[in-house]
């Protein structure tokens, strides 16, 4: 029992870290602490379900729309509502990743109904047996994406020119304008990527449930994720995913599904008394 906890927790651990991955890289490049990233992950869901349902796109096309509309919808919240309020005070672009969050949820409803939406990929169904744990043929595809989909992302963000620059614009904001880096279409990019990896995310969760708005509260589990791995952890969110997830089902297997949030945002208040920074963060000093 416990090995088939801890498959499932990895599996799942891994779509979180994905979405929590998403919010770091965000983070990371723009210090915007992005409170609509469950929304985002639930925007996915639904951007599957115009693919494949109301386009009749088949799978590689609603992923390839998927993507593009993600990274489409990535730029325009970036330029529309984040741009503006650059040099603002942090509480201004925290309330405005929580409106983005209502206008994303409204619409949604406005547009598909309050009811859940059936979403069919075509990804591969049933289970087979590794041992003693029995694993769902659409879990490990989700986990195997996701772990694909989180490769990628460390190489581009390694290797590549644009993932210089956004290393470079992270590590200190002055610099990279004053080196004539385009910061706007840096930041530009880091929300396109976080939005992409959230609507990823949404598409797999959706496939294993339903596409609804409350996936939302789902894709929330993202933000304890990434502060316990650190803010400004590529890594350690993803770590930070699979602990979380992890966390969820042994929870939800040996005591109840009930008490889930407890031991996920638990361990969350402990990191944030004892290690602000997160387990793999890096501690920020100032001079006073």
């Amino acid at each position: 029992m416990l090995m088939q906890f801890l498959a499932s927790g990895f599996m799942l651990g891994s779509v979180y870290g994905l979405v929590a991955l998403g919010f770091a890289a965000i983070y990371k490049a723009t210090r915007v602490f992005n409170f609509a990233q469950g929304m985002l992950m639930a925007t996915g869901a639904y951007l599957a379900v115009t693919g494949s349902v109301v386009l009749g796109l088949p799978l590689v096309g609603t992923i390839a729309f998927v993507v593009v509309a993600a990274g489409t919808l990535g730029v325009v919240i970036q330029w529309l509502l984040i741009r503006p309020l650059a040099g603002r005070p942090l509480l201004a672009m925290v309330m405005i990743t929580i409106a983005l969050s209502i206008i994303l949820r409204a619409l949604i409803v406005i547009i598909f109904g309050g009811g859940a939406q059936t979403l069919r990929l075509g990804l591969p169904e049933g289970s087979f047996v590794l041992g003693s744990v029995r694993i769902s043929a659409i879990h490990a595809t989700a986990a195997g994406v996701s772990w694909l989909c989180m490769a990628l992302f460390m190489v581009f963000f390694r290797f590549s020119k644009a993932g210089l620059l956004m290393r470079a614009t992270a590590d200190s904001h002055e610099a990279a304008v004053l080196s004539g880096v385009n910061v706007n279409r840096i930041n530009a990019t880091a929300w396109a990527l976080g939005t992409i990896l959230a609507a990823i995310g949404g598409v797999f969760l959706g496939q294993l449930q339903v596409a609804s708005v409350e996936l939302e509260n789902i894709g929330l589990l993202a933000l304890p994720a990434v502060v316990i791995g650190g803010l400004q952890s590529i890594p350690g969110a993803i770590i930070g995913g699979l602990l979380v997830g992890l966390i969820e089902q042994l929870s939800s297997g040996y005591i109840s599904p009930k008490a889930r949030d407890i031991f996920v945002y638990v361990p969350l208040l402990i990191i944030l008394l004892v290690r602000p920074w997160g387990l793999f963060g890096e501690r920020e000093l100032g001079r006073v």
